[in-house]
């Protein structure tokens, strides 16, 4: 096979990065005021849970139509997660940073709930991606699905924290681009673990 014919795995490899970055950036400019970010992160889910099966359609088209479908829930939802992680994540730069050396269970507590928190914020719209519910069916299943699911939790928080690093050291690029890759990663594995739980009656829908 042509290794530049439009079927040959090189071209859908490429396809894939092209169509991740570009709704990486779709979700940078929408989470641009803060309070869109949960809606933004829905939409992005949505559009990559169909697109680890092939069947995204027209991106833009798509990210939209869920980003203004889960607008309402994406600012009750995301807000509180926001504000809660921005206070974990001041009280640890304080207790571990600004503290002065030496341990301290504060530095602990609030490392603890800030990965908790973070972790957290992806299973919460990646379930809103995939099912309708309430805001608070969306935050029970999230909790559930975060410690039913250990491993997979791991897996999620180091790609997000990878991201985070990134983006923190590499300004430029990651910023607009860096969730585009992280999220269609953690929306594979989002996938598997719906339809584990689904199969295994966890989820009722």
């Amino acid at each position: 096979m042509n290794l530049f014919s439009l079927n040959s795995p090189f071209a859908r490899g490429v396809n894939k990065l092209v169509m991740m970055l570009y709704v990486g950036m779709l979700w940078f400019l929408c989470s641009i005021p803060l309070i869109t970010m949960g809606a933004a992160t829905a939409a992005l889910y949505e559009v990559f849970l169909k697109a680890v099966k092939d069947r995204e359609g027209y991106l833009a088209r798509s990210f939209f139509k869920a980003f203004r479908g889960n607008l309402k829930q994406g600012v009750l939802a995301g807000v509180p997660l926001l504000l809660a992680e921005a206070v974990f994540a001041f009280n640890l730069f304080y207790y571990g940073v600004l503290g002065g050396r030496g341990f301290r269970i504060q530095t602990v507590v609030f490392a603890v709930l800030t990965l908790l928190t973070l972790t957290l914020f992806q299973y919460l719209f990646a379930g809103m991606a995939k099912f309708e519910n309430t805001v608070g069916g969306h935050f029970r299943m999230a909790f559930v699905l975060l410690f039913r699911c250990p491993g997979w939790s791991v897996v999620i928080l180091v790609l997000q924290v990878l991201a985070l690093f990134l983006t923190w050291f590499l300004i430029y690029f990651p910023a607009l681009f860096m969730m585009g890759i992280c999220g269609y990663m953690q929306a594979a594995i989002f996938d598997h673990i719906f339809e584990t739980m689904l199969e295994k009656g966890v989820i009722q829908v």
